[in-house]
């Protein structure tokens, strides 16, 4: 194995596109890798062979912790294999050290086509959820999948946008491309069902309040089809609402003061969850977009 230069804390960066996670707030219980985690690591990602794991030796196991997190370790000296000696380092490492380590073992491993993947090991999923640990360790926040496949060009856009001002500014700056991506979706939306009856220049609310009313993928709503209904009404109460929040306290316009950071998680998760919600039932019947 052939480890790369040292990663410090400050090269770090989130790598995860925002449209496919939750933003959630920091959490102040240890969030570092559990022992199933690291288990799955081992097991399923780098791989096992008579105690020994991958293709490290004393040596190279060794020189992997010194280079990666300028953590010193003797496998030599280690009461066990070198796996039970990587198990133990890495669930006693730092959450810098351990995102660290992750990202070095997935430049060390890539994944493989999930047709050749053979009992899932080294699988396009795990490449997922490992990454999703990654943004974990070096945010603090908690990455909840949300698999948006279907997204328009201009969505995409405002979508990438938001993820770089998310990284770089913090959710206060996101706020208004967040917004822009799913105004721009529920057009799309709107557009493919041929929902009419609307303005030349709908607002947010005006479009969903019609995809409820004529998309195809709402009019079964399941179990529960009338709570579920008042949920969806609620919800465009909020849309309601968070269009003052874009326009007069986010970076959409010069505005004096901004929406406070947990504010702005609110604000782009309600969004989210309303994204999630959207492409989950018009994916039970149609083909992605565009």
């Amino acid at each position: 194995m052939s480890p790369g230069p040292p990663t410090h804390r400050t090269d770090v960066l989130c790598r995860l596109p925002l449209h496919d996670n939750f933003v959630m707030a920091s959490s102040s219980t240890d969030l570092r890798l559990t022992r199933a985690e690291i288990t799955k690591l081992v097991y399923k990602w780098i791989g096992v062979s008579g105690g020994y794991l991958g293709n490290f030796s004393y040596t190279l196991h060794d020189r992997f912790w010194l280079d990666v997190c300028d953590v010193s370790v003797s496998t030599a000296a280690f009461a066990g294999t070198t796996r039970e000696c990587f198990e133990a380092t890495l669930f006693d490492a730092s959450a810098a050290d351990q995102a660290a380590a992750l990202r070095a073992i997935l430049d060390e491993y890539p994944p493989v086509d999930d047709r050749d993947a053979q009992g899932n090991f080294r699988a396009s999923r795990l490449h997922a959820e490992i990454l999703r640990w990654i943004e974990r360790l070096e945010t603090g926040h908690v990455a909840v999948p949300m698999h948006l496949a279907s997204t328009t060009d201009i969505v995409r856009r405002a979508l990438d946008d938001a993820d770089v001002l998310l990284k770089s500014s913090g959710p206060q700056s996101a706020v208004d491309r967040v917004h822009t991506a799913f105004h721009g979706y529920l057009y799309a939306l709107s557009n493919e069902a041929g929902v009419g009856g609307l303005p030349d220049r709908p607002t947010m609310n005006q479009l969903f309040k019609a995809i409820r009313g004529s998309h195809p993928a709402l009019t079964n709503l399941g179990p529960g089809a009338e709570e579920i209904s008042r949920v969806l009404q609620s919800m465009a109460t909020i849309l309601d609402a968070l269009n003052p929040v874009r326009n007069n306290a986010s970076v959409a316009h010069a505005n004096e003061s901004l929406v406070g950071e947990p504010e702005a998680v609110l604000v782009i998760n309600t969004i989210r969850t309303l994204l999630g919600y959207l492409e989950a039932k018009r994916r039970s019947l149609v083909a992605p977009l565009g």
